[in-house]
């Protein structure tokens, strides 16, 4: 027993010296290594280390944790009566029948002007007009998600679903649907409300 461990010691000494010399007569062509290596280690380590607590929180009990139906309630921010609206609401109708299309007016004049107009086209679903007073439309439009949410959370499902027309040419889309990028980017981080984008392709 005594000899593999002289022979392990030997080896690993030898090893040892020549790394050191190695080390020494070379620095400056190797250093690199000896910064980089690390990091390297523990870039690897902190994906490790996400893999294992991603799979936990993905992780089932099968025997006792099954889904559970609920009711369902679409909302549906609309900036006014177009084809992208038509289309959201027609999906939603296939969906689910408690739907509220919500409007956020920055002045009485739009706002008297879109219940009007909707009161005209009567789609078959409640519009709910927000008053804006500092021209924003995602801060009322997330705090009546909120309450929505709030008042929902045991017994439905809050969906907000996004129209979205699709252009063309694809450049043309940098020149629309920037509310709807910023609404998406805002409730992405929500663990409760579900984000739906219904696309209205257009043909020119």
């Amino acid at each position: 027993m005594l000899a593999p461990f002289i022979i392990n010691t030997i080896g690993m000494l030898t090893t040892l010296t020549i790394t050191l010399i190695f080390l020494i007569t070379k620095f400056s062509q190797v250093w690199m290594i000896f910064v980089f290596l690390p990091i390297v280690i523990f870039v690897f380590r902190k994906v490790n280390e996400h893999y294992r607590d991603l799979a936990e929180q993905l992780r089932i009990d099968i025997t006792t944790e099954k889904p559970q139906p609920k009711g369902s309630v679409i909302l549906i921010p609309v900036a006014g009566i177009s084809q992208a609206i038509r289309n959201t609401i027609s999906y939603a109708q296939s969906l689910s029948d408690n739907i509220i299309a919500v409007y956020v007016a920055f002045n009485d004049e739009d706002m008297k002007r879109m219940e009007k107009k909707w009161e005209e086209w009567n789609p078959g679903v409640r519009l709910v007009v927000l008053r804006s007073h500092y021209r924003s439309i995602i801060r009322p439009l997330s705090k009546f998600i909120d309450t929505v949410e709030w008042k929902t959370a045991e017994t439905d499902h809050v969906t907000v679903m996004i129209p979205q027309f699709i252009t063309k040419k694809w450049w043309h889309n940098l020149l629309h649907n920037q509310t709807s990028l910023l609404l998406r980017a805002y409730l992405f981080a929500r663990q409760d409300v579900k984000i739906a984008t219904v696309p209205y392709r257009l043909k020119k």
